[in-house]
């Protein structure tokens, strides 16, 4: 078995029984304020690559002033270098501070922290230059506020690219320096049901989609290996229509938000189509990964071609890092 597609036409049957399989995020603004004109110079630098995604906690005693970048710059080549030890190459680092990707309505409004490693490798011949890690730390648009920590600040969200072995090293060692956690920030299932309708309903400034063409929605079978897949095919002016449906109010003008009973209901409407149209039950099958024109999204992996989008996409996996990191929940 190597991969199976199911492509189908328009409709608009719906399906209204209900799951309790999305209990966590409640609500998603999908009608903010367009962005500013410095936000889209910021989000320039992440669009057209493909990021790995992560989340972090908290950075205590991390000072932005130049003396203290140099420093730990001095600190990173040191320990890379130690790590990642080999003959020819010597390794130039950077600590920077990115005063574009900056969000006016973050809670604290910290500027994006970039992290570079370069590896020079030296020999008679010729010498290279390669970027071997490139990291952004940063928080966008996230509102809510968490324990107010001295001497530390939160920038939850890091998007990194580079080798295996570095992106492991720099981890690690920014986690020592800055007594720090970083881990990977998988989109599950839930985050990609989520994503689905984010992407598909924004509009351009003239109140046009700005995502046009096919979604591609790949699940896993269980107990088969993760590269034997089945792939959904749906025209997005399709599911637009549906998610149209679900979310108009009374006046017949849609929400300014998504909630959880509009994706729940979007999801299940879906099903039911694959079921009538293309007799596929999905069972245990498990939504992988997302595919639209310009935007692919799977586990801890993305690669974004609008900034649009990225500004929703980032927002949404801002709030997911906030709450894995600096939110304390209480069960009573």
């Amino acid at each position: 078995m190597n991969q199976t597609e199911y492509s189908r036409p328009g409709t608009s049957n719906m399906y209204t029984p209900r799951t309790s399989r999305m209990q966590e995020r409640q609500r998603f603004d999908v009608s903010r304020p367009r962005l500013e004109e410095d936000e889209i110079d910021g989000l320039e630098e992440l669009i057209g690559q493909t990021w790995n995604i992560y989340a972090a906690s908290a950075l205590f005693g991390f000072q932005q002033d130049d003396i203290h970048l140099k420093l730990y710059s001095k600190k990173l080549r040191e320990e890379i270098a130690s790590t990642l030890s080999r003959e020819d190459v010597t390794y130039e680092t950077k600590f920077s501070i990115i005063e574009d990707i900056a969000s006016g309505s973050n809670y604290e409004n910290h500027p994006a922290i970039k992290i570079e490693v370069v590896a020079k490798t030296n020999s008679h011949e010729k010498n290279v230059e390669k970027t071997i890690y490139k990291g952004i730390l940063l928080s966008w648009k996230v509102t809510r506020t968490g324990q107010n920590i001295q001497n530390s600040i939160r920038l939850p969200l890091l998007l990194c690219r580079g080798t295996r072995s570095c992106m492991d090293a720099v981890h690690s060692i920014i986690g020592c320096m800055f007594d720090c956690v970083i881990m990977a920030l998988p989109a599950k299932e839930y985050d990609l049901n989520w994503l689905v309708p984010i992407i598909i309903v924004a509009n351009n400034e003239e109140d046009q989609p700005i995502v046009s063409g096919e979604v591609k929605m790949e699940y896993t079978v269980p107990e088969l290996p993760v590269t034997d897949t089945i792939t959904i095919k749906f025209p997005t002016s399709d599911l637009r229509k549906i998610l149209t449906v679900i979310i108009k109010d009374d006046n017949d003008k849609i929400n300014i938000s998504l909630n959880r009973e509009h994706i729940e209901m979007f999801h299940e409407v879906l099903h039911k189509q694959m079921l009538v149209l293309g007799g596929l039950h999905l069972g245990l099958c498990t939504l992988h990964k997302i595919n639209l024109p310009g935007i692919t999204i799977m586990e801890n992996r993305m690669k974004v071609m609008n900034i649009e989008i990225m500004d929703n996409i980032l927002m949404y996996l801002s709030e997911r890092a906030f709450d894995i990191f600096h939110t304390v929940c209480f069960d009573i």
